[in-house]
């Protein structure tokens, strides 16, 4: 990947920014990977940034090709991941082979973010919510990862703790993970029990490491040691054990649920920096929100007025309130009180 210094008058649509740009107060005005578009060019220029790094990137270049073929390759795991579920309702064991073959699918998709994104936020409706979420995890916590510049086989380890981390709910009646009421206190001890089942499940397991089953187990729990079931907490979880827990509750916000609607990116957003911010590592969320968001810029919205807009620039110090573009001019969603975003399009 090639990159130049041009002037900011010469950027055009469509140009890669290639470095963080940092202000005179050190503070990140624009991260690196964004995709200029007019007002992020004419934002810049009233900032008096006169010259950034740009870079070309030879799409043909990336392992998948297209969007469409990756979206079959994700299609591909999970049916694979479908019918490793299905052989542990049968009594199976866990058929190390096909997480090795779903954890190669993931990891060749390491440097196609975009494409990962994409495809993750388009699926929120399906009667194989299971079956998705655990993949779906798999791709955030494999991104996390890398965003948090982990070697290679710990990115591989983080992806198969997220294809297992719910394996244990083939235990637990599929009319209480389906319950559109409330559970009652019983009900929900349950299903907290999942952790334990997957746990049980591969605990036998040679080819899967203890970091992968120690994270299976512990993935309910939290830094101020509320979660289940063992009530630990801080320096007794794993890397690997945090980066699924933060990947896992991201998916589960903003997928559709019996009993709650899909929460929007930003809602999530948030979310993750108020009610779970003492709750889960902030250093992980922070990782999360700050790379995901960007890959948000150019995505079409439904505002809380009716109107429909694109995302312009997402601001690294408000990611949760975007500027939009409406077609007739631009909004500052941070200073528009009354207007917020309640869909993605």
């Amino acid at each position: 990947m090639e990159k130049r210094r041009v002037h900011i008058s010469e950027c055009m649509d469509d140009d890669v920014l290639a470095e963080d740009i940092i202000n005179l107060n050190g503070m990140l005005v624009l991260s690196a990977n964004t995709v200029f578009n007019q007002y992020i060019i004419q934002r810049l220029a009233d900032y008096g940034i006169d010259y950034v790094w740009v870079s070309s990137i030879q799409k043909e270049d990336l392992p998948y090709k297209n969007y469409h073929i990756f979206e079959k390759k994700y299609e591909k795991s999970i049916k694979e991941m479908k019918q490793l579920i299905l052989d542990l309702i049968k009594g199976k064991k866990v058929d190390y082979a096909v997480i090795g073959n779903i954890t190669k699918t993931i990891l060749s998709a390491w440097e196609e973010p975009e494409h990962v994104i994409r495809c993750l936020g388009s699926i929120r409706d399906s009667d194989d919510y299971t079956y998705y979420h655990c993949v779906n995890v798999s791709f955030y916590s494999m991104l996390i990862a890398g965003w948090l510049n982990l070697a290679k086989d710990d990115v591989k380890t983080v992806i198969q703790a997220g294809l297992l981390h719910d394996i244990g709910k083939v235990k637990v009646p599929g009319k209480l993970l389906n319950k559109e009421g409330k559970l009652s206190g019983r009900e929900f001890e349950e299903i907290k029990r999942h952790a334990i089942y997957g746990y049980e499940l591969v605990k036998g397991t040679a080819e899967l490491s203890e970091e992968v089953k120690d994270a299976i187990l512990m993935h309910h729990e939290r830094e101020d040691k509320s979660g289940y079931p063992l009530k630990a907490g801080g320096d007794d979880l794993s890397i690997y054990t945090k980066i699924i827990a933060v990947a896992d509750v991201f998916d589960a916000m903003t997928s559709n649920r019996p009993y709650r609607k899909a929460l929007t990116p930003f809602s999530a957003f948030d979310e993750f920096l108020t009610i779970c911010a003492m709750r889960l590592d902030i250093n992980i969320i922070k990782a999360l929100i700050h790379n995901l968001s960007r890959y948000y810029m150019g995505s079409s919205v439904l505002l809380s007025n009716g109107q429909t807009a694109n995302i312009a620039y997402v601001p690294p110090h408000c990611v949760c309130k975007p500027i939009v573009d409406t077609g007739s001019g631009f909004l500052d969603l941070s200073r528009e009180k009354e207007l917020s975003i309640v869909g993605m399009i």
